[in-house]
């Protein structure tokens, strides 16, 4: 993150160090004092500073950096064959992860893991149900060991927030895994 002292550094200018090639051009009727080509030297400079440091503090800020908005499961590919028991490694980018009583975060949530779920992701906003198909992570995990009858199983890892309410499907992956007899 941008420190403040950086910040205020590129915000200040000293008279004399831009060279004379970077001072707007102005015919010598407008000069009406010497300090007139300084002025507008610095406000030219001070303009072009803010913009530069707006740029860098959006840039540092994880709501705007980094990858796309996304989850995914960091072990196990779509078509994957694995046993009946298995630790299953989720991922976040974009966001970070933060215990469900932690509180309101933004920029953050927990995972959870819709087993055979009707849709491919939770709509927005809605609450995740805490059932025997819904798997909650609350306290901020990035693995967790599910044992499943042999067979073929639908898996969506979804994100949401402090009240399990979902992020959506920008914050959703579904795979679907073949899990044979040990």
């Amino acid at each position: 993150m941008l420190s403040l002292a950086l910040a205020t550094s590129v915000f200040s200018y000293t008279p004399g160090l831009l060279p004379p090639s970077a001072r707007l051009s102005r015919p010598a009727c407008v000069r009406m004092e010497a300090g007139v080509d300084n002025y507008n030297s610095r406000r030219q400079v001070l303009g072009t500073s803010a913009a530069a440091a707006m740029a860098m503090l959006t840039a540092a800020s994880p709501a705007y950096a980094g990858p796309k908005n996304s989850v995914s499961f960091a072990n196990v590919k779509d078509g994957a064959t694995v046993p009946t028991k298995f630790t299953y490694k989720f991922e976040v980018s974009g966001y970070e992860l933060s215990p469900a009583a932690a509180g309101l975060k933004p920029g953050t949530g927990h995972h959870h893991l819709v087993i055979d779920g009707p849709t491919a992701f939770v709509a927005k906003g809605e609450a995740i149900p805490f059932d025997a198909t819904h798997k909650h992570y609350g306290k901020a995990q990035t693995e967790a060991e599910l044992e499943l009858e042999p067979g073929k199983h639908k898996l969506t890892l979804q994100l949401a927030n402090h009240l399990h309410e979902s992020y959506g499907k920008e914050f959703a992956k579904t795979i679907t895994v073949n899990v044979q007899d040990a």
